[in-house]
């Protein structure tokens, strides 16, 4: 190569890695920026603190709550009272305290209940929040509470939203139900398409884009409300124009009230604010407008109020529902805007008519004579809102495209379980774990029942259960495992073969599921453990974890992690050099953004991992040798990822390259201190995958480990005539 030629690699490798780093870093900005953050949970370390009384759900989550007016005892009407966006359990005060005297209460014996959905307040987040989740939750609360077999629900805003769930899924439990100001979602399919779109139009434009989202692209919801180019939620920022003239006079009263309270979302507004935006607008799985009447005998009622300058619930759409739904009771208020509840005597009128059947007017003006309350602007102002929304729009497609793509990339599909419809057939005996994994076995050699040694074998990468015949087999005579009596099992490990994966894998889980396999397979109280490559970096974590259940162990060409702290930087660094370029790239990308990992794997810009592609610079003279004698086992084989590549490989890199929870070199100790057994770790001088240099370093600082450099070899020793029968020998019998 000339100079000019070498000169102009390296401007192009140069370039490469440029483009690389900054593909990266615009990666890791989405993927950072469309990911909330975890909740604060109340009541666990960092989290709020917990003050109010809570109920266990039957899935295991909480709900806060808060009583109201007289006691449940002697309570005539017990109500559930859902609260609204933004809001939380407290803000029933609005109803029972600030509008309804004491002694209207306690005349009319009227109990309240109010809660935090979840997320809000102290209840804890459900990421499987539905809108039949919620009223199940209702149901449960007032089960919890002994409100008997029957109640009355509230809600308003977002809170009369959920009532419509409740009126769905629990009207067996209702005495009357009163919605106000509910939410409507702009995508329910019983709402014509013109009056749908041109009610949408009369919101705020930041709230339509904030709809559009939550509804259309829900994973972008937490980003859209948190970034600072466009803007955001106006009911989030409480803009003045999504208020009515009414509700800014009412909020003037008391401006406390138009802040956000933070006990609202002292947990974090992604599973409050946002979830609520991605639930209520999200696609349903029942339409209000298909609700049939619960109360055909008159045994009760259920009232919707609405006000008819209401900008945040557009009135056309309420009067649509009444119309489809005329048993229902409603209530439209001339003038008013969305704040109803903060109205002197409104929250009386509501409840009586909810509880006496009073006031049961119905008052609107027909659909054709509705009137549009934004029509302040002229015309040039019209134009030119027209020109810039339509410029915002492009720019936000365009930008929701990107990170549509960029998620889509970057997330890899969901696993084919072995077992389930579409997914591979089970052919292998499994164990199941205690977690409700199932792990896939296979047994070799002599019965267990015989066996004087017991071992248990973890396959490398891009292998599976069915590679231990490279040892108990190819390698390994019959009549050798006879006269030794040697019992083999070999599994796959989780996510390969026909074993479950594990999203939570870590060392030390695959330590465990070890553990629990021996146990499964009655090995007795101690047995070997052998692992080639990856596998046997997976003995590196039997070692730390399970020393106890160990007669002994074999690490064969075992996979080394160069960010183990106990390495010296500059020789993990040289050692590092020597990987083929693209497995730099492979592991740089799996230890310091694993959440890229799947992407990296299976791009086609940039070269991928060497080590699953399988280039010849990745193999050593001998290695090339070997693999020429047979060239099926360099070719990859469907059984070892019949699951997908993500669970298997690229979990793989992910935990092997990742940050581990011990350093081998400095956390672990001599499992036989009085030579009980012993621990062995083979090695070829001439293997490209794992440096030799770093294992020398490692038995020079763990000195009972028994050192066997194999002069000449690379990292494919099991398939070395003769070597599988050393190692065998060495561990099980001391033999060198």
């Amino acid at each position: 190569m000339t100079a000019i030629e070498r000169s102009s690699a390296i401007v192009m490798d140069m370039l490469k890695r440029i483009a690389v780093v900054s593909l990266i870093g615009l990666l890791a900005w989405a993927y950072q920026a469309i990911h909330p953050p975890a909740p604060q949970i109340c009541g666990t370390l960092g989290g709020p603190p917990i003050t109010a009384p809570r109920i266990k759900l039957r899935d295991g989550r909480h709900l806060a709550y808060k009583e109201h007016g007289v006691s449940k005892a002697t309570a005539k009407f017990k109500i559930v009272y859902i609260h609204s966006f933004t809001s939380y359990r407290k803000d029933v005060i609005t109803m029972s305290v600030v509008n309804l005297p004491k002694e209207f209460v306690q005349e009319l014996g009227v109990y309240f209940v109010s809660f935090d959905r979840p997320g809000y307040g102290e209840s804890d987040p459900d990421p499987k929040r539905t809108p039949k989740s919620l009223a199940l939750d209702v149901e449960e609360l007032a089960d919890s509470l002994g409100l008997g077999s029957k109640f009355y629900v509230m809600g308003f805003s977002m809170g009369g939203q959920a009532v419509w769930g409740c009126l769905k899924y629990i009207p067996h439990r209702l005495a009357g139900a009163a919605l106000i100001a509910p939410v409507v979602n702009y995508w329910w399919p019983g709402f014509p398409a013109n009056l749908s779109t041109e009610a949408y139009y009369l919101q705020h434009p930041a709230d339509q884009w904030t709809l559009r989202v939550a509804h259309y692209a829900p994973w972008l919801t937490y980003w859209w409300n948190t970034q600072k180019w466009f803007p955001s939620s106006g009911v989030i920022t409480g803009a003045p124009e999504v208020f009515s003239r009414q509700d800014l006079e009412l909020l003037s009263q008391d401006p406390e009230r138009q802040k956000r309270n933070p006990l609202a979302t002292p947990q974090g507004e992604f599973e409050s604010l946002h979830r609520d935006l991605r639930v209520g607008f999200g696609t349903w799985e029942f339409d209000p407008m298909d609700i049939e009447n619960l109360f055909p005998n008159q045994e009760g009622s259920v009232h919707l109020w609405q006000g008819d300058e209401d900008r945040m619930v557009p009135v056309i759409l309420q009067r649509y529902i009444v119309q489809r739904l005329p048993w229902i009771h409603y209530h439209e208020l001339p003038g008013s805007g969305h704040m109803l509840p903060f109205l002197p005597q409104m929250n009386r009128r509501i409840v009586k008519a909810l509880l006496l059947g009073e006031n049961r007017e119905v008052c609107f003006e027909l659909l054709s004579n509705s009137k549009d309350f934004f029509r302040s602007f002229t015309a040039i102002e019209r134009s030119s809102a027209i020109v810039t929304d339509m410029f915002k729009r492009i720019a936000t497609v365009l930008l929701i495209g990107l990170l549509a793509w960029a998620y889509q990339a970057i997330h890899p599909p969901a696993p084919k379980i072995c077992g389930t419809p579409g997914g591979p057939p089970i052919t292998a005996p499994r164990i199941k774990l205690r977690d409700g994994r199932h792990l896939a076995y296979m047994e070799h050699g002599v019965s267990k029942e015989t066996a004087k040694f017991k071992i248990v074998y973890i396959h490398s990468f891009l292998s599976c259960r069915n590679d231990v015949l490279t040892l108990s087999a190819l390698n390994l005579p019959e009549e050798f495992v006879q006269e030794l009596g040697v019992y083999i099992v070999s599994f796959d490990r989780p996510g390969y073969g026909e074993s479950d994966p594990d999203p939570k894998r870590t060392p030390k889980s695959l330590a465990l599921d070890v553990e629990e396999l021996a146990d499964s397979l009655g090995l007795g109280s101690k047995f070997y453990v052998m692992g080639f490559s990856m596998g046997g970096q997976a003995v590196w974590g039997c070692l730390k974890y399970i020393p106890r259940r160990l007669a002994g162990a074999a690490l064969i060409a075992p996979a080394v992690n160069y960010w183990w702290p106990g390495f010296p930087a500059n020789l993990s660094t040289e050692a590092y050099s020597l990987q083929h370029p693209a497995d730099q790239w492979a592991l740089r990308v799996a230890h310091y953004a694993p959440w890229l990992t799947y992407w990296w794997n299976t791009q086609k810009w940039f070269r991928s991992s060497g080590v699953i592609t399988g280039p010849p610079e990745v193999f050593s003279r001998q290695d090339l040798e070997l693999l020429s004698q047979d060239p099926e086992r360099r070719k990859p084989r469907p059984l070892v990822t019949s699951q997908g590549e993500f669970e298997s490989l690229h979990r793989d890199l992910m935990v092997g390259f990742g940050k581990w929870e011990f350093d081998p070199i400095m956390d672990i100790e001599n499992p036989f201190p009085n030579q009980e057994g012993s621990v062995h770790l083979w090695q070829g001088d001439e293997d490209r995958l794992v440096p030799v240099s770093l294992q020398r370093y490692i038995v020079q600082r763990l000195p009972w480990i028994r050192y066997n450099e194999l002069p000449g070899s690379g990292h494919m020793l099991p398939y070395i005539p003769q070597i599988s029968r050393r190692i065998v020998k060495a561990l099980l019998l001391g033999e060198k």
